[in-house]
């Protein structure tokens, strides 16, 4: 990863002077001289960290909560507040630091963020009060909440329009192991029983050493960020046409070497440049007046159809990824314990188990507390790292297949393919069958949330576009929060109903991405 160096400005030959229009290239023209290769590769893999530090964050507590309960007394209550105090840091945080992002720029957030997360969850890895470590993991979900969407604008930034949805989805990629990374470091680190007493109350076992480990991802990113310069795009927006070109200058060699020549002399401004109303100054009501500025622009014609598409898109993905990908490791030990299950259809199994789903689990964490056994069943780790792989491996896939078709051809693709598979889990009745039609349903949702960003990026001016994305995903989190408990709840009392709510919300979404371009 090599630094940013200042060069000389390059004299090009006369003969190979191009005909370039007095106000000098256009963004996406110096952007497609500056190349493609090593620079866009290295930040696809830091962004990817970045997306899955906070994937380990948010998600990577389910592994975490039921190894510490016994050492921090944990009853399924506290369990619910510690897992809830992350996601409402990143719902209070996620505008603020959109704003922030499109106010300060993307590389300055993206490192103070990451590093502050760390900072944050460092310390909880060696706490043995409670209420201190819901403090720390709210604390973590305020800075959290940056890391994914910037390090999507920030890529985005870097690469050409037609390799923009393809490195986003790579990205993607890498943050979706997140869920199989957490799983696989703590299947192994968990496996062990080891314990070093420090004092009489304190004591270091696996489960405190599995907090450190979901760190790496962020420290990894947030220190390479460091090294990084600023999107030259947002330099453009910001009237710094100069240090934007030095960026692409730099990008230029990283691609293409030394040696080559760079015949990009002089950058138009930005087109698409909003110019910002006056700025409130700052005070008791500055910020909140300077926030509702930054988003004015967002209100119009065509940003405002553009944004509310994207919401519900956005929410209907993230409600059937975060709903069913959280109950379908309960929902599948149901279906394969269940002594009904040859030839009955999967509702009818639900709702004539006589423990339902959520009780099920209550009870089952309630024994565990009343017994003090902290140990992690295997198949939480199992169901964990599938569902994981599974979502790496079709972002994976759907990226290389970007190179053929649009993330707007591939999101009526993923969203029809998801509600398909939700309604064909009413008339199959192979365990297998069902567990893989959950599987394609959830992972195709989850897609569109990444392809739904990548619009987005080419949409939105550069001044509003992290605010945009800011947005799109509070409403995806709050969808994502509200389906977690009702999804539990419905899934028991009326199984089929759900299954085609969720299904029909599918296709609605897919009938919005005509509205956007």
């Amino acid at each position: 990863m090599a630094i940013m160096e200042d060069q000389p400005e390059s004299i090009p030959l006369t003969n190979a002077i191009p005909d370039v229009a007095p106000l000098g290239h256009t963004y996406d023209e110096a952007l497609k001289e500056a190349g493609f290769g090593r620079a866009q590769m290295w930040m696809t893999l830091v962004c990817g960290f970045s997306v899955m530090a906070a994937a380990n964050e948010s998600m990577g507590m389910g592994i975490i909560l039921p190894a510490c309960q016994c050492d921090l007394d944990l009853d399924v209550s506290r369990k619910g507040i510690i897992s809830g105090a992350v996601f409402l840091g990143i719902m209070i945080s996620t505008y603020y630091w959109g704003y922030q992002t499109d106010i300060r720029g993307r590389k300055g957030v993206l490192k103070i963020t990451l590093l502050t997360t760390v900072a944050c969850s460092f310390p909880a890895a060696f706490v043995s009060n409670f209420h201190l470590l819901v403090v720390l993991r709210f604390l973590v979900g305020l800075f959290v909440a940056a890391s994914s969407s910037s390090a999507i604008i920030y890529l985005g930034e870097f690469c050409p329009a037609n390799r923009r949805g393809q490195m986003i989805g790579y990205a993607c990629a890498i943050g979706g192991l997140g869920l199989g990374y957490s799983a696989a470091f703590g299947w192994w680190i968990l496996s062990y029983e080891w314990t070093i007493i420090i004092t009489e109350s304190f004591s270091i076992r696996p489960w405190r050493l599995l907090f450190l480990v979901n760190t790496l991802p962020g420290l990894i990113a947030g220190i390479a960020f460091c090294w990084y310069p600023e999107t030259p795009k947002f330099l453009i927006g910001q009237g710094k046409p100069e240090e934007a070109l030095d960026v692409l200058r730099w990008v230029h060699k990283q691609n293409k070497g030394p040696g080559e020549q760079f015949n990009v002399q002089q950058l138009q401004g930005d087109s698409n440049r909003q110019i910002p109303s006056k700025q409130a100054p700052e005070g008791k009501t500055g910020t909140l007046q300077n926030l509702w500025i930054q988003i004015s622009p967002l209100m119009k014609l065509p940003h405002s159809v553009y944004l509310a598409a994207s919401c519900v898109q956005n929410v209907t993905a993230s409600m059937t990824y975060g709903g069913l990908g959280v109950w379908f490791p309960q929902i599948m030990n149901i279906v394969f314990k269940s002594e009904v299950r040859i030839g009955a259809k999967i509702c009818s199994i639900i709702q004539t188990e006589s423990i339902a789903v959520k009780p099920i689990l209550n009870a089952t964490e309630s024994t565990v507390i009343a017994e003090c056994n902290d140990t992690v069943p295997q198949e939480a780790f199992i169901y964990t790292i599938v569902l994981g792989l599974m979502c790496g491996g079709y972002m994976l896939l759907s990226s290389m297949i970007l190179s053929k078709l649009t993330e707007k051809t591939m999101i009526y693709i993923n969203l029809i393919t998801a509600g398909c598979a939700g309604i064909a889990l009413q008339y199959i009745t192979h365990a297998y069958v069902v567990a893989a039609l959950f599987c394609v349903e959830i992972v195709a949702a989850s897609i569109c949330i990444v392809l739904v960003r990548s619009i987005q990026v080419a949409i939105f001016p550069t001044q509003v576009k992290a605010t945009a994305i800011s947005l799109t995903n509070l409403a995806a989190r709050f969808g994502q929060i509200i389906s977690n408990v009702v999804t539990g709840i419905l899934i028991v009392q009326q199984c089929t109903i759900t299954l085609y709510v969720i299904a029909a919300l599918l296709f609605v979404s897919a009938g919005l991405n005509a509205l956007l371009p």
